[in-house]
Protein backbone atom coordinates (compact mmCIF):
# COMPACT_ATOMS: atom_id res chain seq x y z
CA UNK A 1 0.00 0.00 0.00
CA UNK A 2 1.34 3.26 -0.93
CA UNK A 3 1.73 6.11 1.47
CA UNK A 4 -0.23 9.50 1.26
CA UNK A 5 1.61 12.49 0.23
CA UNK A 6 -0.61 14.41 3.14
CA UNK A 7 0.05 12.84 6.53
CA UNK A 8 -3.51 13.77 8.11
CA UNK A 9 -2.24 13.28 11.82
CA UNK A 10 0.57 16.15 10.85
CA UNK A 11 0.88 18.63 13.27
CA UNK A 12 1.92 21.14 10.21
CA UNK A 13 0.20 22.17 6.46
CA UNK A 14 1.75 20.38 3.70
CA UNK A 15 1.82 22.04 0.50
CA UNK A 16 1.52 19.75 -3.21
CA UNK A 17 1.78 21.29 -6.77
CA UNK A 18 -1.00 19.62 -8.80
CA UNK A 19 1.15 20.30 -12.02
CA UNK A 20 3.90 17.85 -10.39
CA UNK A 21 1.93 14.83 -10.09
CA UNK A 22 2.00 11.83 -12.56
CA UNK A 23 1.88 12.48 -16.04
CA UNK A 24 -0.11 10.20 -18.69
CA UNK A 25 1.52 6.84 -18.46
CA UNK A 26 3.29 5.37 -21.50
CA UNK A 27 0.37 3.04 -21.64
CA UNK A 28 -2.71 2.78 -19.10
CA UNK A 29 -3.95 4.27 -16.04
CA UNK A 30 -1.94 5.90 -13.13
CA UNK A 31 -3.29 6.75 -9.85
CA UNK A 32 -1.89 8.69 -6.62
CA UNK A 33 -3.01 9.05 -3.31
CA UNK A 34 -2.60 12.46 -1.89
CA UNK A 35 -4.51 12.09 1.00
CA UNK A 36 -6.39 9.03 2.91
CA UNK A 37 -8.06 10.05 5.94
CA UNK A 38 -11.39 9.79 7.62
CA UNK A 39 -14.08 11.01 6.26
CA UNK A 40 -12.31 11.16 3.06
CA UNK A 41 -9.78 10.21 0.03
CA UNK A 42 -7.69 12.81 -2.76
CA UNK A 43 -6.43 10.86 -5.51
CA UNK A 44 -5.10 12.19 -9.40
CA UNK A 45 -5.82 10.12 -12.05
CA UNK A 46 -3.66 10.56 -15.07
CA UNK A 47 -4.79 8.59 -18.19
CA UNK A 48 -2.95 7.46 -21.85
CA UNK A 49 -5.28 7.92 -24.80
CA UNK A 50 -7.57 5.54 -25.25
CA UNK A 51 -7.86 4.63 -21.96
CA UNK A 52 -10.62 4.25 -19.42
CA UNK A 53 -11.78 2.96 -15.66
CA UNK A 54 -14.70 0.61 -16.42
CA UNK A 55 -18.04 1.22 -15.02
CA UNK A 56 -18.38 0.95 -11.08
CA UNK A 57 -19.83 2.44 -8.24
CA UNK A 58 -18.48 4.07 -4.96
CA UNK A 59 -19.88 4.56 -1.68
CA UNK A 60 -18.95 8.25 -1.50
CA UNK A 61 -19.62 11.28 -2.91
CA UNK A 62 -16.94 11.58 -6.21
CA UNK A 63 -16.01 14.64 -7.29
CA UNK A 64 -13.85 14.75 -10.06
CA UNK A 65 -11.80 18.07 -11.08
CA UNK A 66 -10.45 17.99 -14.64
CA UNK A 67 -6.61 19.10 -14.25
CA UNK A 68 -5.27 18.60 -18.24
CA UNK A 69 -6.71 16.75 -21.40
CA UNK A 70 -10.42 16.04 -21.19
CA UNK A 71 -12.37 12.88 -20.13
CA UNK A 72 -15.25 11.48 -20.77
CA UNK A 73 -17.87 10.23 -18.02
CA UNK A 74 -20.55 8.58 -18.16
CA UNK A 75 -22.54 8.74 -15.08
CA UNK A 76 -26.45 6.87 -15.04
CA UNK A 77 -27.94 7.71 -18.16
CA UNK A 78 -26.26 10.75 -18.48
CA UNK A 79 -23.00 11.52 -20.16
CA UNK A 80 -20.37 14.44 -19.22
CA UNK A 81 -17.53 15.99 -20.78
CA UNK A 82 -15.03 16.60 -17.77
CA UNK A 83 -12.44 19.13 -18.79
CA UNK A 84 -9.06 21.34 -17.30
CA UNK A 85 -11.00 23.18 -14.60
CA UNK A 86 -14.10 21.78 -14.58
CA UNK A 87 -15.58 19.59 -11.48
CA UNK A 88 -18.23 16.87 -11.36
CA UNK A 89 -19.88 15.60 -8.52
CA UNK A 90 -21.89 12.29 -8.46
CA UNK A 91 -23.98 11.11 -6.36
CA UNK A 92 -23.00 7.85 -3.95
CA UNK A 93 -23.51 4.49 -5.98
CA UNK A 94 -24.34 5.99 -9.15
CA UNK A 95 -22.61 3.70 -11.64
CA UNK A 96 -20.30 5.45 -13.98
CA UNK A 97 -17.43 4.95 -15.75
CA UNK A 98 -14.50 7.41 -17.52
CA UNK A 99 -12.98 7.58 -21.24
CA UNK A 100 -9.99 9.58 -22.35
CA UNK A 101 -9.72 10.03 -26.11
CA UNK A 102 -6.58 11.57 -25.27
CA UNK A 103 -3.98 11.99 -22.44
CA UNK A 104 -6.20 13.53 -19.50
CA UNK A 105 -5.99 13.64 -15.56
CA UNK A 106 -8.39 14.78 -12.79
CA UNK A 107 -8.53 15.31 -9.19
CA UNK A 108 -10.95 12.74 -7.62
CA UNK A 109 -12.22 13.59 -4.15
CA UNK A 110 -13.72 10.74 -2.74
CA UNK A 111 -16.29 12.51 0.41
CA UNK A 112 -18.22 10.17 3.04
CA UNK A 113 -21.79 10.49 3.17
CA UNK A 114 -21.94 11.09 6.44
CA UNK A 115 -18.72 11.52 8.93
CA UNK A 116 -19.02 10.65 12.66
CA UNK A 117 -18.50 13.16 15.05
Amino acid sequence: MSSSVFDPAAACSTFIALADQPSAPASGVASRTLLHAPGGKCMVFSFDAGQELSEHTNPNHPILCGLTGSVTVTAGAKTHQLNSGDTLHLPPKLPHAVQAPAAASFLLQLLAPKISS
